[in-house]
């Protein structure tokens, strides 16, 4: 039961990162945007997401070197750290808001790596692939208040 978990969970994560879209085109910042916090704050998080996802990827290959998802644990857990640091303040409610849901996006990246070193242990299933989706609503929302569509 326990190889079926694991094996459903690298199908449902393959899945999701064949789906994902990839975001390599840079963002063009509205005017004014140089002055303004949030397009760093989105840029730190979807950063943290990106190293998220490459850690992640060690998760398809059962057994997982440890010392591979140790480093990449690490990475990832620092860039979380620095986006959060980036994603505080804010000049007007917009941006506030903007900030609070890419502070919530980080939020659940953190339960993602959480999850993820427990599979790595074989400690559990991981079902990070399935909250992928809410990460990226956030981000989303977080980039339409600071007017970066």
């Amino acid at each position: 039961m326990r190889r079926f978990l694991i094996f459903a969970a690298a199908i449902a994560l393959a899945v999701w990162f064949y789906r994902k879209e990839h975001k390599d085109a840079a963002l063009a910042p509205s005017a004014g945007a140089a002055t303004s916090p949030g397009p760093g704050c989105l840029m730190a998080a979807e950063g943290a997401n990106s190293s998220l996802a490459e850690a992640t990827r060690l998760l398809l290959s059962m057994p997982v070197d440890s010392s591979k998802w140790g480093d990449a644990e690490s990475r990832v857990s620092s860039a979380i750290s620095s986006a959060e640091s980036a994603c505080s303040g804010g000049t007007t409610e917009a941006e506030r808001t903007g900030m609070e849901d890419a502070r919530e996006a980080l939020t659940l990246m953190r339960a993602t790596l959480s999850e993820g070193t427990h599979a790595a242990l074989g400690a559990g299933g991981f079902q990070g692939a399935m909250r992928q989706e809410a990460i990226d609503n956030r981000l989303s929302a977080a980039r339409g208040k600071f007017g970066l569509r």
